[in-house]
This record gives structure tokens, C-alpha cells and sequence, in this order.
């Protein structure tokens, strides 16, 4: 029986199919269960709620995402595997064509975690104030004075 694919393999796959816009080899290569955690919003609430889990949500965001970017290109992903083969990084910058012709460019940050040879969650890490301006989403008002608090 041939070893189980890491989770760097699994991510440079994963990584390699969503360019592609290829969600059946993307499904190929998640659990049932799988989950994109998104922890840095917009709102910052940082708390997770532009997350999804499971194969019906990712059917629906993939089928969204593709809708939305017309091309996406990670040209140059720095990958790092983890101590556990089931664990692996990569950062870099992400450049995307949206469909209505708007450039996005920002910085990325994966985590990847994998289980029997499937991967099981990703961890999206991005600068979410360039997210908001490329997307046109306003960015929240600051209640109070910025400067209190600081040294």
C-alpha cells in the first residue's frame, strides 16, 4: 500500500487545482468533513464567520469563487512543511482578475492539515483591508479615539 500524501503534496495539489478552477480535483483531495477557516474578517471580529464546513457549503463557495475570479495565479508559494507530515505552511502573494475586471492582489498565509490522505482543513491567513477595498466592502468606523491605548 502506498504512503498517504502529505499535507504539503495535498496543498500544492489544492493550491495547483483552485488556478485551475478544477473543484472535482479539489474534491478528490478533501475529507467529508472538511472545513476553510477564514480567521481575519473585514468586520475585525476575527472571529471565524466567513469560515464553512463540510462538502455541501465548499460545492456552494467554490461554485461562488469561480464566479467571482475570473483568473487566479499563486506565482510564487513558499511552502514549509510541519514537524507532522500532516501539517504544512505556505505564504505568498495571490493575484486575481475578478470578473469585473478589477485586479486583487494580496498576501497569503496556509495552513494545511491532512488525514488519511485527505485534507481536512485549510487555514486561510489574508490582509483583510485590501480584501474589503478590492471587493468594494466598506471597512468599519473606529468608535473611539485610535490613539488610546497606545505607547
Amino acid at each position: 500500500m502506498a504512503n498517504a500524501p502529505t499535507a504539503e503534496e495535498l496543498g500544492r495539489e489544492y493550491l495547483r487545482a483552485l488556478q485551475a478552477k478544477d473543484k472535482a480535483a479539489i474534491f478528490a483531495i478533501i475529507s467529508d468533513d472538511f472545513a476553510l477557516e477564514v480567521p481575519l474578517d473585514v468586520a475585525g471580529a476575527n472571529d471565524g464567520s466567513d469560515s464553512w464546513r463540510g462538502l455541501e457549503a465548499a460545492d456552494a463557495n467554490y461554485d461562488l469563487t469561480f464566479q467571482i475570479i475570473q483568473d487566479l495565479v499563486y506565482p510564487d508559494m513558499d511552502f514549509t512543511p510541519g514537524t507532522n507530515p500532516d501539517i504544512a505552511f505556505a505564504e505568498g502573494m495571490g493575484e486575481m482578475q475578478m470578473a469585473n475586471g478589477r485586479p486583487y492582489r494580496n498576501c497569503y498565509i496556509f495552513r494545511f492539515d491532512a488525514r488519511d490522505g485527505k485534507l481536512w482543513r485549510i487555514r486561510e491567513y489574508t490582509n483583510p483591508v485590501t480584501g474589503a477595498i478590492a471587493f468594494g466592502i466598506p471597512l468599519p468606523q473606529s468608535s473611539g479615539d485610535m490613539s488610546e491605548g497606545f505607547i
